[in-house]
């Protein structure tokens, strides 16, 4: 059941009104992904009264990926945005206090498992399962995250809403979602917005000292005025492997034109110790699990820059996107990367919409990444690039 329509939250206001250009269509990939992961039980934390709401989406397209050297025709679901159901809610608990939840499950709706499950055992609400008070003071929250501060940095930058063929975390790297997460927002002051999370460590491995691999701290300030809107964080992980620093820097700008609006971002990456190899990724079981992760892993010494450009365009009815992102890695192997993305967004209604999207990754120097959407991944073609051409439909509920 549904309470009267709440007032949004001021930061979900704030990045909402980042990705209005384009209209409907490019609201359905932007906006959305966005509410989930910028405000506690989808905006309900200002609203006037307790609710509780159930809520979904589906993503399903069919699409031919290149896979170990040729073409796979697959019917994939969480392309452009994660299929899932999910439970939020909150409560009035007087003198401007509330309290809030929000439970979210992937779904694979091409055969009706669960998504989004990744690491050591099964994952009733592998996209985030929280609980937080809201007040005066701001936000205080606890959980599972939905993003992590620096995916929320990269989808204000990101045309494409962190899904798709174009998408920032196909090879930009980023912290994906956390276990264990404590974090703090600030009100708005002037269009500012502070945040800092610490994610406890759980990650356990035969021989290692737990309490000093792969802890995470995070600082993230947001910014937004009427046309532009910016967001920077800065992020320590300790490696699991020997405990040294890793460390992460995302920004991201982004000005709307009314008729289209532009969209960057830039990222640094530096693994100074140990590799962080595939399986010891698994093994983090998105304690710190990291997105824009390439197959053959993190080396030791690597040290990346990527900027990406990208645009939302009105074209008819729907939408265009585009975006381009290089990655440069300064360390000794020199693994770099090139990822293009382009999709057509054309919505049939307010919660319906058909997409097409075709996205391209370029190795160099075995850099490993492939092509990755919301959920989906493609593999290799013969001389280790990645890529695929999808059609699909959304429909939230």
């Amino acid at each position: 059941m549904k309470a009267n329509k709440p007032r949004l939250h001021p930061l979900l206001a704030a990045l909402i009104a980042t990705t209005a250009a384009g209209g409907a269509a490019a609201q359905t990939a932007q906006t959305q992904e966005l509410k989930q992961i910028t405000s506690p039980a989808g905006g309900l934390a200002s609203g006037g009264s307790s609710s509780v709401q159930v809520y979904g989406l589906i993503d399903s397209s069919v699409a031919s990926v290149s896979m170990q050297g040729q073409r796979a025709t697959k019917l994939e679901s969480g392309h452009m945005m994660g299929s899932r159901l999910g439970f939020k809610g909150s409560e009035d608990l007087g003198g401007g206090l509330r309290a809030n939840f929000q439970l979210e499950m992937g779904i694979n709706t091409s055969n009706g498992a669960q998504q989004q499950n990744q690491g050591f055992g099964a994952k009733a609400f592998g996209r985030g399962s929280l609980i937080s008070l809201t007040g005066n003071f701001g936000e205080l929250r606890m959980g599972r995250t939905l993003a992590s501060l620096p995916t929320e940095v990269q989808a204000v930058g990101d045309p494409f809403g962190l899904g798709g063929g174009g998408n920032l975390q196909g090879i930009q790297p980023s912290p994906g979602r956390q276990n264990n997460n404590i974090l703090y927002q600030s009100p708005s002051f002037g269009g500012f917005i502070g945040k800092a999370a610490y994610t406890i460590s759980e990650y356990t491995r035969q021989n290692i000292d737990i309490e000093h691999r792969a802890h995470q701290y995070t600082l993230a300030l947001f910014y937004k005025n009427d046309a532009w809107s910016a967001a920077v964080s800065a992020t320590r992980m300790t490696n699991p492997t020997d405990g040294s620093a890793t460390r992460y820097f995302n920004s991201a700008l982004a000005y709307d034109f009314k008729a289209f609006k532009l969209f960057g971002s830039f990222a640094t990456f530096k693994n100074p110790g140990a590799a962080i190899t595939p399986t010891v990724n698994t093994g983090l079981d998105n304690s710190g699990q990291l997105a824009g992760f390439p197959s053959v892993g993190y080396y030791e010494g690597q040290d990346d820059r990527s900027f990406s450009i990208g645009a939302s365009v009105k074209l008819g009815p729907g939408t265009l996107l585009l975006n381009a992102i290089d990655l440069n890695d300064t360390g000794p192997l020199n693994r770099d990367a090139r990822q293009y993305g382009v999709a057509y967004l054309y919505p049939m209604s307010k919660r319906t919409t058909l997409y097409t999207d075709y996205g391209y990754v370029k190795n160099k120097n075995g850099a490993g990444y492939t092509l990755t959407g919301a959920v989906t991944a493609a593999g290799f073609t013969n001389n280790g690039n990645s890529n695929a051409y999808r059609v699909g439909i959304i429909h939230s509920f």
